[in-house]
């Protein structure tokens, strides 16, 4: 009787191992996603060559969506991913922006909206720049929401031979001017830029009359606040 018992425990502790080779005990519990208030994507595109027709089409079939992604942990698999901008070739831009129907990193999207500039230049002989950092702090800054302001709808960044170009994109400028300052605000001191650093500010329309998003953007240099007796 003795072995006939320990023969039929043996067959039942054989039964977890069985159901294990044959993938029916239960998983885990996954562990819980951060959701972000909104999607998000990565974009990149090439400058075109002069001579381009500068028409929408032909701007749209060069402009190339990578991924979305709507939790902490999505964005983090594909970000290390990414190439860092010092692994980028000249005129290639990279955009980070909100996932929406009938948005993308284009002027039309946005044609009540425009951009904050920072230019940034490359450092002498090495033709390198701060990019990197600075690039990164932005885009933390953006899936973080610390612009405080929901019109911020994406950030750019734009790699050239003499100097490197990052961008802050809002939706709509038709209410309050005041949003787009504090936007500027915000970006000087996300970046810590020294007070008397200039940005610059392009309108849309005026892009889509140009056909550049920083050509003829006007400069701003933010003034301390004065206090008020």
């Amino acid at each position: 009787m003795a072995d006939a018992g320990a023969a039929a425990a043996d067959k039942e502790g054989e039964k977890p191992a069985a159901d294990a080779a044959a993938g029916t005990v239960a998983a885990a519990p996954a562990a819980p996603q951060h959701k972000l208030q909104t999607s998000w994507c990565f974009w990149y595109d090439k400058k075109h060559k002069k001579g381009g027709t500068g028409d929408y089409n032909e701007y749209k079939a060069n402009l190339h969506k990578v991924h979305t992604f709507s939790t902490v942990e999505d964005f983090w698999r594909l970000y290390t991913h990414i190439k860092r901008p010092s692994a980028l070739e000249n005129n290639i831009n990279m955009y980070f922006f909100r996932d929406a129907p009938n948005s993308s990193p284009s002027w039309e999207s946005f044609p009540n909206g425009g951009c904050w500039i920072l230019k940034i230049k490359k450092r002498a002989h090495s033709g390198t720049s701060v990019l990197g950092k600075m690039w990164q702090d932005l885009v933390f800054a953006a899936i973080g929401e610390c612009f405080e302001e929901p019109t911020v709808v994406g950030v750019g960044m734009a790699v050239r031979s003499k100097e490197d170009l990052l961008s802050v994109w809002n939706s709509d400028n038709s209410g309050n001017d005041a949003v787009r300052f504090a936007i500027g605000e915000k970006l000087k001191a996300i970046l810590d830029l020294e007070p008397s650093t200039m940005i610059e500010y392009k309108h849309f329309a005026s892009s889509m009359e140009d056909m550049s998003t920083y050509r003829h953007a006007k400069p701003y240099v933010f003034a301390a606040a004065q206090a008020v007796n």
